[in-house]
């Protein structure tokens, strides 16, 4: 954000704070709910729009080792929502045993990930 969009910000958040708002010339008058309205939805779309848009926290690069892994993020994911599907109560209940060998296949991408234990 440039300097001169956060002073005018500031400036439209003292003003509004006051109940004044600022005419063609730069005289202030008392402002009605209309002109509140008009000032601060302008004012929230600006602050919207200019600001810097980054990528969110959780879409973080997931490490190349950990890729086709067990330790894989994406398989990990998957291997949980399926687990809790699976043992959730309904008419007939799986035990986590049961679960496993199913989910397994359902998500794992290589054979790392269908293995039971850790290759050496």
């Amino acid at each position: 954000m440039k300097l001169s969009s956060i002073l005018r910000t500031l400036s439209v958040a003292l003003i509004v704070d006051s109940g004044l708002s600022l005419s063609a010339n730069g005289s202030a008058k008392p402002m009605n709910r209309l002109s509140f309205l008009k000032t601060t939805c302008a004012t929230a779309a600006a602050v919207v729009t200019t600001s810097s848009v980054s990528n969110p926290a959780f879409a973080k690069e997931v490490d190349p080792a950990l890729k086709g892994t067990k330790a894989d993020p994406k398989y990990q994911a998957c291997l949980s929502e399926c687990m809790y599907e699976c043992t959730k109560p309904k008419v007939e209940s799986k035990s986590r045993a049961e679960c496993l060998p199913e989910c397994k296949t359902k998500c794992a991408t290589t054979k790392q990930q269908l293995m039971i234990g850790t290759p050496k």
